[in-house]
């Protein structure tokens, strides 16, 4: 949708370094980190979701290494960043602007117990846990925010690490109605920031679905459907994933001895092994076994009683790495990461650029009228007629279709749909990929004059949307007329 020499993120660099040194405290600051930000190559992509829904345990899977602590802990109700570092170190931030950083936990990650991070949970602002990582180096910085505890939404510093990220990973175990609300309130309350053009939902737990030990893709891949339907505009999509089982095949924490007791446990009859799995309970007291207790309680700790199964049953007498990339397969992991690579990594430009824009906007609403305010809102009103803007722009459409508060017949939402997630001219207003520069042209004036149809709508929102739609088409119009 854009040649390289026009990308947003440039012309938003150039604003800030025009504009910035000119404007008074704290407008400048607050300009100078948007600059520095766009000069990071890295996308930021954050972790969210309601308490106890598995944040964490997909943290530690993208990241292939345990860093983010599970359970229950002071830690997960902080928010997290995690970047590249030469060593294991966690930086410690406070809520009145100071900063000290204390040594990570043995190979990496937040520390645990009383006094380990020199502060009590209730002075710190957020910590930054540094380790020697390439999946930080190569696509992404992560950040893991405290679970939603009610439906009134996040504190304002885990809304601060969603403005200044680029893209949301929103987790659930077990998707329902608070879900969308959830989502909804996070809208709201981020500045209409969480939309489905930078979230994706992830259903974490598909391993526990039904009895727990039973192939859980079918019901999965159904319960996936329906949730990305009901998270309209909200969610580009829901991928399914058993977290606890790619979290393992992921950080080397599974040994050639839990193989040898995955060993033991495939030389049994299948049925009856299944049977022992009914619970956790039966297992754990499982009388007459080959593993001892402290085995078993190792691999449901690593594996849940869904992967024991499949480790039992996908078992063929090689080596632990062989199993572990297996159960890794087995997990969902590599479509999880497909995705995000296809909906944020292939994107990063995009997303990046429409990060720095909302956090600009909001400078430039904070500043009177005249000298560099006006030319900072100037050179915004600009940047948004790109392209790829007025896309981020219209994503809101999309969820307020869905909610009910727009209001379009079949054709136009279909319309609606292309042009908030087509990646190019063509794909955005439903051509084959390579059609010709005048098609593109002419369906692009055709769809903006049936766009301009709806701007004198009674309802204020349908006339906003179809305001944005319209100029997001004559904008592909006078491109594709360009390159004729």
């Amino acid at each position: 949708m854009t040649r390289p020499d026009e990308a947003p993120v440039v012309r938003l660099a150039a604003l800030c370094a025009s504009i910035g040194p000119r404007l008074p405290e704290p407008a400048a600051t607050a300009v100078a980190s948007v600059a520095a930000r766009l000069a990071e190559p890295a996308l930021r992509v954050a972790v969210g979701g309601r308490l106890n829904a598995g944040k964490s345990t997909l943290v530690n899977a993208l990241l292939g290494q345990s860093l983010a602590a599970t359970g229950a802990t002071e830690c997960t109700r902080l928010v997290t960043w995690y970047r590249s570092g030469p060593r294991n170190r966690v930086l410690v931030r406070r809520r009145d602007g100071s900063a000290h950083q204390v040594p990570g936990a043995a190979g990496g990650g937040v520390p645990q117990g009383p006094g380990a991070l020199g502060a009590d949970a209730g002075e710190i602002a957020e910590l930054v846990v540094e380790a020697p990582n390439q999946a930080l180096d190569r696509s992404y910085r992560l950040v893991d925010t405290p679970g939603m505890d009610s439906l009134s939404g996040l504190d304002d510093l885990s809304l601060a690490a969603l403005d200044r990220s680029d893209a949301l990973l929103y987790v659930m175990p077990h998707p329902g109605e608070g879900d969308a609300e959830a989502l909804e309130a996070l809208r709201r309350q981020s500045g209409r920031g969480v939309t489905a053009a930078r979230a994706l939902g992830v259903l974490s737990r598909i391993d526990e679905l039904g009895r727990g030990t039973g192939d859980p893709g079918p019901q999965a891949d159904r319960l996936c459907t329906t949730y990305a339907r009901r998270l309209t505009g909200l969610v580009a999509d829901v991928v399914p994933i058993a977290g606890l089982l790619a979290q393992t095949s992921r950080c080397e924490r599974f040994t050639d001895r839990d193989t040898a007791s995955v060993a033991l446990l495939a030389a049994m009859p299948p049925a009856r092994l299944e049977r022992v799995l009914y619970s956790a309970d039966a297992f754990l007291s499982w009388p007459d076994g080959p593993l001892g207790s402290e085995e078993r309680r190792r691999l449901l700790s690593l594996l849940g009683r869904y992967g024991i199964l499949v480790a039992a049953r996908r078992y063929d007498g090689g080596s632990t790495r062989a199993l572990l990339a297996e159960l890794r397969r087995c997990s969902g992991f590599d479509a999880l990461e497909e995705r995000v690579r296809r909906e944020f990594v292939d994107r990063a430009d995009h997303l990046r650029a429409a990060t720095a824009l909302r956090a600009l906007t909001a400078v430039a609403h904070g500043l009177g009228s005249g000298g560099a305010g006006d030319e900072l809102r100037a050179g915004l009103a600009l940047a948004r007629r790109h392209p790829v803007l007025r896309q981020a722009a219209l994503s809101a459409a999309l969820a307020d279709l869905a909610a009910g508060r727009l209001i379009l017949d079949e054709d136009r939402a279909g319309a609606l749909e292309l042009l908030t997630r087509g990646r190019t001219a063509a794909e955005c207003l439903g051509l084959p990929a390579a059609a010709p520069a005048t098609e593109t042209a002419a369906r692009a004036a055709a769809e903006a004059g049936r766009w301009r149809t709806y701007e004198t709508a009674p309802r204020r929102t349908t006339r906003e949307h179809a305001r944005t739609a319209r100029a997001l088409c004559e904008a592909l119009h006078f491109a594709a007329r360009s390159k004729r």
